[in-house]
């Protein structure tokens, strides 16, 4: 076992220093104990590289490349107990690496071909309701009772009316378990709706009570805050000399991603691509606050979302292309709005909250499912795929879909579907039922292009 603060446990019998390139050699055990790093250039992983849980830990690089290595941060039976973070450092002309001439990701990330294992303490309730209503001005709100939510916990609200831009975030300075009183040092800029007991009876099943979401958790990636210029996650795979094939696998549970992707790039904060053999899960986890896409998955497969936050990016909220396998179910999506600049070089912008299979066409795009998702605050749309046979019961694409507040220039629409190019039979009948849409600034649904048939 070798420890980072040791001198004696590097080669050469120094620490690592500022600015340097680091190697945690194959079949190294190495932990992770400093509460402060210096800003690395690179950390590259071939061995094992574990933080430590009994302190807590700040690991700053400008690149981190997991290659074929593992880096560990907590497991599923030791979740990590104390405050880990890693920041990822520069600014959006520092330099661009690629790694091993095979992986060309870019700067200010983390690139992972081996193993990414992040496991911290649970939190039990990813979201809550408004019970009684929040005015403009006011200082406290009302959800629900018995939650861990605590002093310093970071929340948002998301919009209870048309506009996509109604949000609020605070920090929690009181919780009262019992009333459920939540109290802050600022005061709300809008109107938020609650009430005691759901509305899902009034409305078909839809609880149209505010959503207010915990953006906190203890292990934490971010992005170094300069220039607008976020950070980014990405697995990817690449071909050893030996043609040895190594494909990424990333497994965030409890996870803060916060600061990530860079904008008018597709660089999300959380990226896959063209990893076709590889597994990740994603689960309990909130990425939030950058400047470009949240999460895309692209030309890969085997990548499972469950249970997270997706909050405050631009124009895509979570996007899907071209890929296999992908799950994502009971998460809160919210507060996608335009981009920060327009590209002229673009034919189409696409905007919206969760795109899937909309770039790359629909035939590039098998078993994918997106279910029980609640969609709150973007532009043009909520959910943007294709639909599917008239009649299909056995069909998994999408299912108990919830969105609201949604707008844009003509546009404001809950649902967009379109014809599933590898099923010509859905250009005679489409169909595209699982969604509910209320509060929206044009249609609940629509199709393009049209068929003869359709079915919400």
């Amino acid at each position: 076992m070798r420890y980072w603060s040791k001198a004696a446990d590097w080669p050469e019998g120094k620490l690592p220093a500022e600015g340097d390139d680091v190697h945690v050699e194959p079949g190294w055990n190495m932990v992770f104990d400093l509460e402060e790093s210096p800003v690395y250039k690179l950390v590259r992983v071939n061995g094992n590289l574990t933080f430590l849980n009994t302190t807590n830990t700040h690991l700053r690089a400008k690149h981190i490349f997991i290659r074929a290595g593992l880096v560990t941060i907590g497991t599923p039976e030791y979740p990590m107990t104390m405050d880990a973070k890693i920041t990822l450092h520069g600014e959006r002309n520092a330099e661009t690496i690629v790694y091993d001439n095979a992986v060309e990701a870019g700067n200010k990330l983390i690139a992972n071909t081996g193993k990414l294992r992040a496991y911290g303490k649970p939190r039990l309730n990813k979201m809550s309701r408004l019970t009684k209503e929040a005015l403009k001005g006011d200082s406290t709100i009302f959800v629900e009772p018995g939650l861990d939510w605590v002093s310093e916990d970071r929340l948002s609200l998301m919009p209870t009316s048309y506009s996509m831009f109604a949000t609020d975030e605070l920090f929690i300075n009181t919780y009262d378990s019992v009333t459920g009183e939540i109290t802050f040092n600022t005061t709300l800029n809008y109107y938020h709706f609650g009430r005691a007991e759901t509305t899902a009876g009034l409305y078909n099943g839809v609880d149209t009570r505010g959503e207010v979401l915990l953006l906190t958790r203890n292990v934490k990636i971010q992005g170094q805050d300069v220039e607008s210029w976020g950070g980014q996650i990405t697995t990817g795979f690449f071909m050893e000399e030996d043609l040895t094939m190594r494909y990424g696998e990333t497994y965030l549970d409890n996870v803060e991603i916060y600061n990530c992707s860079q904008a008018d790039t597709f660089n999300a904060a959380l990226r896959w691509e063209n990893n076709a053999m590889g597994h990740s899960l994603i689960s309990n986890s909130v990425i939030h606050s950058g400047y470009g896409w949240g999460i895309k998955v692209e030309a890969s497969a085997n990548v499972h979302f469950v249970n997270n936050v997706v909050w405050g990016f631009r124009p895509i909220g979570v996007g899907i292309l071209r890929s296999n396998n992908v799950t994502f179910d009971n998460n809160a999506v919210g507060h996608v709005v335009h981009r920060t600049t327009f590209d002229a070089g673009l034919s189409v912008d696409m905007e919206g909250a969760i795109s899937v299979c909309s770039y790359g066409g629909s035939s590039n795009c098998k078993d994918i499912s997106v279910t029980n998702n609640v969609i709150g605050g973007s532009v043009y749309a909520a959910l943007i795929t294709h639909g599917y046979d008239c009649g299909d019961t056995s069909q998994k694409l999408m299912a108990n879909n919830v969105g609201h507040s949604v707008q844009g220039i003509k546009m404001g629409h809950g649902l967009i579907v379109g014809v599933d190019a590898s099923k010509p039979s859905t250009k005679n009948c489409l169909e595209a039922s699982g969604f509910s849409g209320y509060k929206l600034s044009m249609m609940g649904a629509a199709a393009f292009p049209t068929t003869n048939k359709i079915i919400f």
